[in-house]
């Protein structure tokens, strides 16, 4: 019994260790600077493509920088882990999850693009409830979705920093809608990029390349 704690306490701190990297940090620290972009769209039509086209490339460049970087930063210093059946199952739920939530996301996000031009071009919105409520309505359901989609992520994947991020998405999509401005995505994407290239850096310099992985790398 008691082997089978320890076995479990070892996999637990292995599980979390994947994330000294700080590889998920910078992954949404990006990817919440790219979705900023889609909000500074301006009114005028014809000229959408010169924000969706940098919004779409960040957000690959995000999903890019983090698959990479665990390919071939992490994986080679700290070796690839295989987990028992539980953390699998705990993957697949998070997957079924998190396709649930993407589809709530992108359906928010263009009614809340939507939102966003009907009230800065200055037109009514013909609804039962006022602009104005509808725009902290919007903002809330947004900052509510985003953050806990992080949050469920941060559980399952027993992320603790997590936590952190899902508060400044949260709090960055909220202030963004309420206030028609990018400025609070903007510092909420920066204050989680930032620390996550701390962390980055550190472990790189903490968890050299073996050398053997080092010579194979210079030849």
């Amino acid at each position: 019994m008691s082997q089978d704690l320890d076995l479990k306490a070892v996999e637990r701190k292995a599980f979390r260790s994947v994330h000294q990297d700080g590889l998920w940090d910078i992954y949404l620290g990006v990817l919440l600077l790219a979705l900023s972009l889609f909000f500074a769209m301006p009114e005028n039509e014809g000229s959408e493509w010169n924000y969706m086209l940098p919004a779409l490339l960040g957000v690959g460049f995000a999903f890019a920088i983090f698959q990479l970087g665990k390919k071939y930063v992490t994986m080679p210093r700290m070796g690839q882990v295989r987990f028992g059946p539980e953390r699998q199952k705990r993957k697949i739920t998070l997957a079924w999850i998190m396709a649930t939530y993407v589809l709530l996301t992108m359906g928010l996000l263009l009614y809340s693009l939507y939102v966003w031009n009907v009230s800065a071009s200055g037109q009514a919105i013909d609804l039962a409830i006022n602009p104005s409520l509808e725009r902290v309505l919007v903002a809330s359901i947004s900052a509510f979705i985003a953050g806990t989609s992080i949050i469920v992520i941060s559980y399952f994947k027993e992320f603790v920093r997590g936590y952190y991020i899902a508060l400044l998405t949260g709090c960055g999509f909220f202030f963004t809608l309420l206030f028609d401005s990018t400025l609070p995505m903007i510092v909420a994407g920066a204050l989680i990029l930032v620390p996550g290239l701390v962390l980055f850096i550190n472990f790189l310099r903490q968890h050299p390349l073996p050398p053997q992985e080092a010579s194979h790398g210079n030849s």
